[in-house]
């Protein structure tokens, strides 16, 4: 091997930045599929074995996996131990190979263990609840997905960053009340409504006077609202108490917010200066591509560094809402094999993002090198009120080369989406 010329160009291709914004999290969580690699070791990264891996998977409720070829052209199958009519199983996947059909999904949406098998190279009594651990054990072609029940959301929204103006009014017949309603708790919701009352005490929950989404849906778990307080009646030199409470999707009235607002006359000889600022969006912008260069095989495994430019972020909705970026990538792929996605990893020093215009910087949530995969990875994310201007970010990407790799050039998908919420 070490005649040849080297692996060649290992480099990734990152494809365009989701800019469809990403609003928020519906019902309690965000479903997320799990990878399966079929006819590797489980654990490892050697092909055309008779395993799955990982041969075992723990997901909520809800998520999916995908099993996926390995890259070397062998015939495998995904079978379910379970069989509700005898000799027919639950769910089966066809015939799986990298050259044919190379994947399978299914999402699982009960609680509880499922057990499954390739039937073409082990016996489905090698998938039992009774023989599943031992099988994974020695080797056998059989997998186990643990399924635990969904958490419930049962806990109400904060508010928060309460703002009104004019305040004082100075002769105003009304004032506009502004604040961030976030669901927080795990897990969360999105928000569904928000309401404001005035008085010594917040109103009953959803007795209050309802108030807007500022961006004109409530889609997300953080949402800035905005509300009309109508002062006309109140004498000049009252201070009123007002209140702001959120609702969340699964139900749940949060807590009451409060501010004061004072009400004044027309100051003599005034003249009022108003300026309506209009709400732009939220943007991603990527450097064309992850380089990682090239390298010749040593009989030893290799790790490569890629050096990329600045990505950009900017938040120009005026909303407050916060946001996050987040990095999927699919595993490497060429003509003559591949290398597994778990061998891609990426990090994001605090210390490389940089503000160029805005208030608080988004956070690094990846200070050190975490794996890549289908299942979205946030690497930063700016929290309601932060992150409003524009900020570049240069994450670190690194790629460990396994000493068995083909020679050949390899290629992967990298997704980065910038999504509203922090």
């Amino acid at each position: 091997m070490s005649s040849r010329s080297g692996v060649g160009r290992a480099a990734a291709v990152l494809m365009s930045a989701l800019f469809a914004i990403t609003l928020g999290i519906s019902g309690t969580a965000r479903a997320a599929t799990f990878t399966v690699v079929v006819g590797q070791t489980n654990g490892g990264t050697t092909n055309g074995v008779d395993q799955f891996n990982p041969a075992s998977v723990s997901l909520t409720a809800g998520d999916a996996v995908t099993w996926n070829s390995a890259p070397d052209g062998r015939q495998h199958n995904v079978t379910s131990y379970a069989e509700t009519t005898p000799g027919t199983p639950d769910w089966e996947s066809p015939t799986l190979r990298s050259s044919g059909t190379p994947t399978f999904s299914r999402a699982f949406a009960a609680s509880g263990t499922y057990t499954y098998y390739c039937s073409l190279h082990a016996n489905r009594s090698d998938s039992s609840t009774a023989n599943i651990d031992a099988s994974i054990a020695a080797g056998r072609m059989v997998g186990k997905i643990i399924a635990a029940a969904a958490a419930v959301d049962t806990t109400g929204p904060s508010a928060s960053t309460l703002g009104v103006a004019p305040n004082p009014t100075g002769g105003a017949a009304s004032a506009t009340l502004t604040a961030t309603i976030t669901d927080s708790g795990t897990p969360n919701s999105n928000i569904a409504a928000a309401e404001l009352s005035i008085g010594a005490a917040a109103a009953a929950a959803g007795a209050g006077t309802a108030m807007t989404a500022t961006d004109g849906a409530f889609n997300a778990s953080a949402e800035a609202v905005t509300g009309t307080v109508n002062v006309s009646s109140y004498a000049a030199g009252t201070t009123i108490t007002l209140w702001v409470r959120g609702r969340d999707a699964a139900g749940n009235w949060g807590g009451a917010a409060s501010t004061t607002l004072s009400v004044t006359a027309t100051p003599a000889g005034s003249v009022a200066a108003t300026v309506t600022i209009a709400g732009g969006g939220l943007t991603n912008t990527t450097p064309g591509s992850i380089p990682f260069g090239a390298v010749s095989l040593t009989g030893a495994d290799a790790l490569l560094n890629a050096s990329v430019g600045a990505f950009r972020a900017t938040d120009a909705r005026g909303t407050g809402a916060g946001w996050n970026i987040t990095v999927t990538s699919t595993d490497f792929t060429s003509t003559t094999g591949g290398i597994a996605v778990a061998n891609f990893k990426i990090r994001l020093p605090q210390a490389s993002i940089l503000t160029i215009s805005g208030n608080t910087a988004p956070v690094s949530a990846v200070t050190s090198y975490q794996p890549l995969g289908t299942t979205a990875l946030k690497i930063c994310s700016a929290g309601a009120g932060q992150g409003l201007g524009t900020y570049d970010y240069t994450p670190d990407f690194q790629l460990a080369v396994p000493a068995q790799t083909l020679a050949g050039t390899y290629q992967a998908v990298v997704t980065v989406s910038i999504n509203s919420g922090p």
